[in-house]
């Protein structure tokens, strides 16, 4: 980024109210070459001058939302075309929450992790790891359904649904996948159309998980009864584990539909470029990434 005194960026914020878009976009591209170092005056120039507000948001957002679409093709390019779920699903909490601070939460999880071995102690099958799991994150810890506002933004982002213990099918299945393979669980993801689940899948005990439904445990013929009674009709495929970049793409999709609603068209343009990032991904990657 090109180092700018705090007078310049000022000067140029304050030439954003030109009548003539021309102008404010010549301005507004010489803000986001700037980068960083002009966030925090954006955002106070934000509050003080509402007329511009719709400006300074596109503007804001270039800036964050470039820099971390970068990081994300930095994730769906490593080898082996590997991203991690949760650097990815940290990355998409961080555009919300631009001072996110990840390593808190990660320690979060890592805190819930723990406390669950201790439960679930050295010699345990995976049934009862699975219902340990299920206890502690649903009884103990209350996690839920947000049931009476699903369509709610904070559903949809990993640290909201940490702090407030609520959200969607999706960032509560996420959130299960992080805690249960910190815990060595072999868990994937299964994106079901109308549903999320967690699938434990191991050679003596398979089953599935309905996070949104206080850890209900399904057989197949359940998620098939499932999917016939929403009209869906019932195919192998819909049982299919869900590939990292899959679960990343369908989070995004669920924040697009709310942003639509909610008119605010910068979030929902951005994260249809997270997921033109994330197709080049699912091209290249046949597992679920860790």
């Amino acid at each position: 980024m090109v180092p700018t005194s705090e007078n310049k960026i000022k000067a140029l914020i304050r030439l954003l109210s030109d009548d003539n878009d021309r102008i404010a976009k010549t301005i507004g591209d010489k803000l986001v070459e700037i980068g960083d170092s002009a966030v925090p005056l954006l955002l106070e120039a934000e509050l003080e001058h509402p007329g511009m507000a719709r400006r300074i948001e596109g503007i804001l957002d270039e800036i964050r939302g470039s820099r971390l679409e970068e990081e994300l093709r930095g994730l769906v390019t490593r080898p082996g075309h590997r991203i991690e779920l949760e650097a990815g699903a940290f990355l998409i909490a961080r555009y919300g929450y631009p001072g996110l601070e990840v390593e808190a939460y990660v320690r979060r999880l890592d805190g819930m992790a723990a406390e669950v071995r201790d439960l679930i102690g050295p010699r345990v099958s995976g049934e009862e790891a699975i219902k340990v799991l299920s206890r502690y994150l649903f009884i103990d810890q209350g996690f839920r359904g947000n049931t009476k506002n699903y369509y709610e933004v904070e559903n949809s982002y990993l640290n909201r649904v940490i702090d407030r213990r609520t959200g969607i099918p999706i960032s509560l299945s996420i959130l299960y996948l992080l805690v249960g393979r910190r815990l060595g669980l072999p868990l994937y993801g299964i994106g079901m159309p109308g549903h999320f689940l967690v699938k434990f899948d191991s050679e003596r005990y398979k089953v599935f998980v309905d996070c949104f439904n206080a850890g209900a445990l399904l057989t197949e013929k359940d998620c098939a009864r499932f999917l016939m009674q929403a009209g869906y009709g019932f195919e192998e495929k819909y049982l299919q584990k869900s590939s990292t970049p899959a679960i990343l793409t369908r989070s995004l999709k669920n924040l697009i539909a709310v942003y639509n609603k909610l008119n605010e068209s910068v979030k929902a343009s951005r994260f249809s470029r997270f997921i033109e990032i994330l197709d080049g991904a699912k091209k290249g990657e046949c597992g679920t990434g860790a």
